[in-house]
């Protein structure tokens, strides 16, 4: 599900460094922003991404080990947090915790902040099937070479080590091995020796990779560019398109509606009625790449102009 699959998709064939803007305003929006409305257009603007980029199914099947990490953390910030004001239920105490009470402010708080998670592992999944590794390498390395060859290894590691453990636990399954019957201690014991596997495979192909770069001479002069990237105006709508979400996104900082107190009392979400166009102008410019993307798609007239 992490692997890169080329496909005839507009996100595709953006520019790099287009692609990435896009995607960093939308983090960066995340990160700084706590106001529920805004990060549900970024949420919107995600998910509709992602079906663009035939990439739904595969999120969805990602979402069952995501979201238990989330119930736990909001769990334990549930519980562990006693500063709302809106007092909803009174528990024992605890020792250590001391005394367990939900607050209203609390659960705005945890649900807030897992959608926040939810976002950024998304806008992961979105950049590893439309960002193209080589190119991105292409592009970077112009400018800062050994951090660009550091990140594509690494964004290439996680996928290639999935694929590596999966042929491992096929081959060991045809051989005999169970992995899926039995308790958690004889299967944890039956998976041990995958690891093995895994750190001798990397080990190798380590080894294969350097022996590669120093029989093409890698650093020893200008690298060579097989990509001829072209800035077209498919990333010049989108790029406008991200700047002008990213300039709404200060603006609404500056005026203090990208964020919402939680604690003790929680406050409202929307102040004014200009507050509320700032917040559907930067969920258009968030969402017209996607509607783009889509008409790409569906027409080709639009295709031949941009």
């Amino acid at each position: 599900m992490y692997v890169f699959e080329r496909k005839e998709i507009f996100f595709q064939t953006l520019h790099p460094v287009t692609l990435l803007l896009y995607i960093l305003i939308m983090m960066i929006g995340t990160i700084l922003t706590t106001n529920p409305f805004i990060l549900m257009g970024f949420m919107t603007a995600v998910v509709f991404a992602l079906i663009v980029a035939k990439s739904f199914k595969t999120w969805i099947r990602s979402l069952r080990m995501y979201g238990y990490m989330v119930i736990m953390l909001m769990t334990i910030n549930l519980f562990i947090n006693n500063m709302g004001a809106t007092v909803l239920w009174v528990g024992p105490v605890v020792p250590v915790f001391g005394r367990i009470s939900i607050s209203l402010e609390a659960i705005i708080f945890g649900l807030v902040m897992g959608l926040r998670l939810f976002i950024i592992y998304s806008l992961f999944i979105f950049y590893n099937r439309v960002m193209d590794p080589d190119k991105a390498l292409s592009v970077f390395s112009k400018v800062f070479p050994k951090s660009a060859l550091l990140v594509a290894l690494t964004t290439k590691t996680i996928p290639y080590m999935s694929q590596q453990l999966q042929s491992a636990s096929e081959i060991q399954q045809c051989r005999g091995l169970q992995y899926y019957t039995g308790n958690h201690i004889s299967r944890i014991k039956n998976r041990l020796p995958l690891i093995k596997v895994l750190l001798f495979s990397s080990l190798e192909d380590s080894f294969n990779l350097g022996e590669s770069m120093q029989a093409r001479a890698y650093g020893s002069g200008p690298r060579s560019c097989y990509y001829p990237l072209s800035f077209g105006g498919r990333d010049i709508l989108v790029s406008f398109s991200s700047t002008m979400a990213l300039l709404a996104l200060v603006w609404s900082r500056m005026l203090g509606w990208t964020e919402i107190t939680f604690y003790p009392k929680l406050g409202t979400s929307l102040t004014s009625k200009q507050h509320l166009y700032m917040i559907i102008v930067i969920g258009i410019f968030m969402i017209l790449p996607v509607l783009v993307a889509w008409g790409w798609e569906k027409w080709d007239y639009l295709k031949l102009k941009i």
